[in-house]
């Protein structure tokens, strides 16, 4: 089977959602409200052509004189009068009027420039929707300017102002004569706005569907962000923890052994408890340990900018920096504001690619759940989508999340419902004995591996950070083990009898 000639945009992440490109000779109706950014797509699709792939192209304005959309240009790095002075772009500013004139002659003076200046591809700023013209109709009109696009070879992207929620519009002959149809709109969330692209039709190839986000960036361009419930490769959706012998330690003393001597690679770990308990320095200290081991580590945070992490670091005895300046940790801090989720899983991915860490952590996933809204599906999605990556990549991972109850309770991750996709969950959580609060460590699942449902009690010490402490302290208060009481986790123990107490081992 012949594979198809396809136009590469070279907008980024475009290309991805259309599976690689366009056929050639499509017509492409760019259809949008205004603002949404139709004429930067087109423009930039004439640029990447003529400055990349060697496509000469033109640029039809109507409304925006050439001096302003060269200004504009050159905000994206886009030398477009180099391009000129090369002949490799033609810009041309004319009226609606002519171009009406020009949809109905089947020999068009505009078409015949464009193959005389040898052109691949050409724009149309704010296409108009003519008026029925004498003795035919709308649709062949615009036909008469298909027939000469495919003629000449054009893959052609014409910017059409729609709203896509009228019925007209529904009706109207572009969207029916057009080959490929980007829709983007400008929405509102709550305070905030979030711009997207999809992919209605096209003709002659697959494409992703839905609506993906995009940005337009000042120095770049277009990016557009393929959705994250978007279906990736075949390897992606299969990736495993395959590995039964190999294990990645913890970096927490004792907790190896209560692990089975660490966590499977690519595997996912969940930890979970209250504010306080120390998942944020089990994080450090895993991070840590695979420093120490010549292993890189990716550390996201959307709760603690960089400067903060490193403190904390510093409190337990850990010099992140140093790691960070050895090209053995990756720290990477995304406020939560405004979250973008579709942008920022492609960070993501693009920073696993790069990097290619063997150990990662996100800290935390409750901050994600509250940057994403009240949806279970939006974080069902995302965490899905993430733990597919890590997995794909042979990333071990560790996620924390905020969890303020334990028992009495039908998910470890309350209304967000994912537990069922980690393979190991810990358990973090303050026991109030006398007046002192205590840490507890249980390990409640290890997927493929077995595990003991003790709690243990932990210790977190300025300068050495967290251990599993495998017998009461000397001093501590109160001294009773933990072994003495019933009902830790409930957060309601209660002291054994004294003949009741095992012997320690």
């Amino acid at each position: 089977m012949r594979e198809p000639d396809l136009v590469k945009t070279g907008i980024k992440g475009l290309d991805e959602v259309l599976l690689g490109g366009i056929p050639r000779g499509n017509i492409i109706l760019v259809a949008g409200t205004a603002g949404t950014g139709k004429t930067t797509l087109g423009v930039e699709f004439v640029y990447r052509g003529a400055h990349q792939f060697n496509e000469p192209g033109v640029i039809l304005l109507f409304e925006v004189a050439p001096d302003k959309l060269l200004r504009d240009a050159a905000l994206f790095g886009w030398d477009l009068r180099e391009l000129e002075r090369d002949r490799r772009l033609k810009i041309v500013f004319t009226t609606r009027q002519v171009f009406q004139q020009e949809l109905q002659q089947a020999d068009s003076v505009l078409l015949a420039e464009a193959a005389e200046f040898g052109a691949r591809r050409i724009f149309v700023d704010g296409l108009v929707r003519p008026p029925e013209p004498h003795g035919g109709d709308r649709r062949e009109a615009f036909h008469l300017l298909a027939e000469g696009l495919h003629r000449e070879n054009l893959t052609a992207m014409l910017a059409l102002e729609s709203t896509f929620d009228d019925t007209a519009a529904a009706r109207a002959p572009e969207e029916f004569v057009a080959d490929t149809i980007l829709r983007l709109s400008i929405d509102p969330v709550q305070r905030a706005v979030l711009r997207s692209v999809e992919v209605v039709k096209s003709r002659g190839h697959e494409y992703a569907l839905g609506r993906h986000s995009f940005r337009i960036v000042n120095g770049q361009g277009l990016e557009v962000y393929r959705r994250v419930q978007a279906p990736r490769s075949l390897q992606r959706e299969g990736g495993a923890a395959f590995d039964p012998t190999s294990r990645v330690t913890t970096g927490i003393p004792g907790l190896d052994e209560m692990v089975n001597g660490g966590y499977f690679v690519a595997s996912t770990t969940l930890v979970v408890g209250i504010s306080g308990a120390g998942k944020s320095v089990m994080a450090l200290q895993f991070i840590a340990e695979g420093a120490r081991r010549g292993e890189r580590s990716l550390m996201i945070t959307l709760d603690e900018p960089p400067a903060q992490v490193l403190r904390n670091a510093h409190t337990i005895g850990i010099d992140l920096q140093s790691a960070i300046d050895k090209g053995l940790v990756h720290l990477w801090y995304e406020p939560p504001q405004e979250f973008e989720v579709d942008r920022h899983f492609a960070q993501i991915e693009a920073v696993v690619e790069d990097f290619k860490p063997k150990r990662a952590v996100i800290d935390s996933l409750s901050t994600y759940g509250s940057a994403l809204g009240a949806s279970e599906r939006n974080f069902r999605d995302f965490f899905h989508a993430i733990v597919a990556l890590m997995k794909e990549r042979q990333v071990t991972a560790v996620y924390n999340h905020e969890n303020p109850e334990m028992l009495g309770m039908s998910s470890m991750m309350g209304e967000f419902k994912v537990s069922s996709l980690v393979d190991n969950i810990i358990l973090m959580n303050w026991v109030e004995l006398g007046d002192t609060f205590r840490h507890a460590l249980t390990v409640a699942k290890m997927r493929a591996m077995p595990t003991s449902r003790t709690t243990h009690e932990c210790e977190i010490v300025n300068g050495r950070g967290m251990r599993v402490l495998p017998r009461p302290l000397a001093g501590a208060v109160p001294v009773v083990p933990f072994a003495g009481y019933l009902g830790l986790i409930s957060r309601a123990p209660e002291r054994r009898a004294p003949q009741e107490v095992p012997e320690a081992p």
